[in-house]
């Protein structure tokens, strides 16, 4: 299957290299080259539409969209939201009568916002609190308006807590392995939220599940079971021999107990997928050399 793929980052790298080993035919669009795969890449800019309207010349069956603003501690109120919405809008348009079977999107939990309790696509509503967030389903709800009359597949994925190896050092989990390996005083902001882990590679699995079997257009990529953030220091710590820093963290605020989990009955797995790493292995597999 021919599978346009636009970006490399950490999301999509084990993508890459799944549907690589599954056979597939791959282009990857990009702003920058990544080492080591196989795969052809074009480097452009998304946000420069007439050229990214080129690689459409290539024909794929799919695509799959991962990219989106996600600097650490810029990406929820950056103003760059509106341009990627405005992209992934004129992306689902152009789409229409070609040779595109399946689009696949990727979003985020954020667009639920606030919950009490787990959150099941196509059935807890929506309620975003970000500029981040409110893009997202604003994308979304264009996209489905563009494709409703449409032969080409839909799918939004949103995607809950990803990590996995060469993960941004500003973001948690990285902070907390530099932080033990370091000996330095851990500052969780956080110490109530619930959240859902999972691995990039049970992502890169997820998607490639969605290809191949019958889903519905949302769905949610998480694992269904949920963590604290003094859960997953404890869970990290004990993969350190000697040392039991969680015992002396700081606590700079907390928000209240808030859950970001995808539920059981989310359309994903009652699809048939399961993810494959509990939070041990995954971080078993981060911290592996």
């Amino acid at each position: 299957m021919k599978i346009l793929i636009i970006g490399n980052g950490f999301i999509a790298a084990p993508l890459i290299r799944k549907l690589e080993s599954e056979g597939h035919e791959l282009l990857i669009y990009t702003r920058t080259h990544r080492q080591n795969i196989r795969t052809s890449q074009i480097i452009g800019d998304v946000l420069a539409f007439d050229d990214f309207e080129q690689v459409l010349k290539w024909k794929p069956q799919v695509i799959i969209h991962t990219a989106w603003v996600t600097t650490y501690g810029l990406y929820t109120d950056d103003q760059l939201n509106y341009k990627y919405a405005q992209f992934t809008s004129d992306l689902a348009k152009c789409v229409i009568g070609t040779a595109i079977e399946h689009l696949i999107i990727l979003g985020t939990c954020a667009e639920y916002g606030p919950q009490t309790s787990a959150s099941t696509a196509g059935i807890t509503s929506l309620n975003p609190k970000s500029l981040y967030a409110e893009q997202k389903v604003v994308a979304l709800n264009s996209v489905r308006e563009s494709l409703f009359q449409s032969d080409v597949r839909l799918t939004w994925a949103r995607i809950f807590q990803p990590y996995g190896p060469d993960q941004d050092i500003n973001r948690l989990l990285p902070y907390l392995i530099d932080s033990l390996n370091k000996g330095k005083l851990i500052n969780l902001r956080d110490t109530s939220t619930i959240l859902d882990w999972i691995t990039n590679r049970d992502i890169a699995s997820a998607l490639s599940w969605i290809i191949n079997n019958d889903t519905p257009v949302e769905v949610d990529l998480g694992t269904s079971f949920g963590y604290t953030n003094v859960e997953l220091l404890k869970q990290l710590e004990s993969s350190f021999e000697d040392s039991h820093q969680w015992e002396r963290f700081t606590v700079q605020g907390s928000k209240g107990v808030q859950v970001s989990l995808a539920g059981k009955d989310s359309p994903l797995f009652k699809s048939g997928w399961v993810p494959k790493d509990s939070l041990s292995m995954g971080i078993e597999w981060v911290l592996s050399p």
